[in-house]
């Protein structure tokens, strides 16, 4: 474990892409398509899976299970994405700057997703049932959701398809219903029936 650290630090610090995914591939047999840019960044996972035309900024902090991410999305700077569990995120979707993703359990993100601005934490343990081991404290983000700057998300919540939650939210339980706006501390749905992708 120590020496794939030390050889994931150096390939870090390679300066051409090419060269530095050629690496990622070949050494650590990562899965990683085509036209494919990753800055100076650690990805330290068991397996990892990245689509086509995605982009992974300088900056970030990768290490887990599973890391899975779909075509054409993108990370960019200052994310730290950190634990045991496992991590994916869909097709066209978006993690803007300087978030943090707790992997006691899972985290999934959908598709045309997008975690905005920065500065959102997502955690995952911290409960009693982080000791029990008797509750799914994973967190599933679905499809078509923005989350706007500066959101907590407490451990086990599930937010539903085509929703938006407002910044500075503290999102702690689930959201099951679509096209609404979701926002305060804690979070509630303080709009229905509306798409955010059209009318926001």
């Amino acid at each position: 474990m120590r020496a794939k650290s030390i050889g994931l630090r150096i390939i870090k610090h390679i300066p051409i892409n090419l060269f530095r995914i050629f690496l990622l591939k070949k050494i650590f047999n990562y899965s990683i398509g085509k036209n494919v840019k990753i800055g100076k960044t650690t990805i330290n996972c068991a397996k990892v899976t990245i689509g086509d035309n995605v982009y992974i900024a300088s900056k970030n902090v990768i290490v887990c299970n599973e890391l899975s991410i779909g075509d054409n999305t993108s990370i960019h700077s200052g994310n730290v994405i950190q634990g045991n569990a496992n991590f994916s995120i869909g097709n066209n979707s978006r993690i803007i700057n300087n978030h943090h993703f707790d992997l006691w359990n899972d985290i999934q993100i959908g598709n045309n997703s997008w975690i905005a601005g920065k500065n959102s934490h997502f955690w995952t343990h911290g409960s009693i049932h982080t000791k029990t081991r008797n509750k799914n404290l994973s967190i599933v983000i679905k499809d078509n959701v923005y989350v706007g700057s500066a959101c907590s998300f407490a451990p086990g919540v599930v937010i539903e398809s085509v929703n938006l939650i407002g910044l500075g939210s503290v999102v702690t339980r689930s959201f099951t219903a679509n096209e609404t706006i979701i926002a305060g501390n804690p979070a509630l749905i303080v709009k229905e029936a509306i798409d955010w992708r059209i009318n926001w």
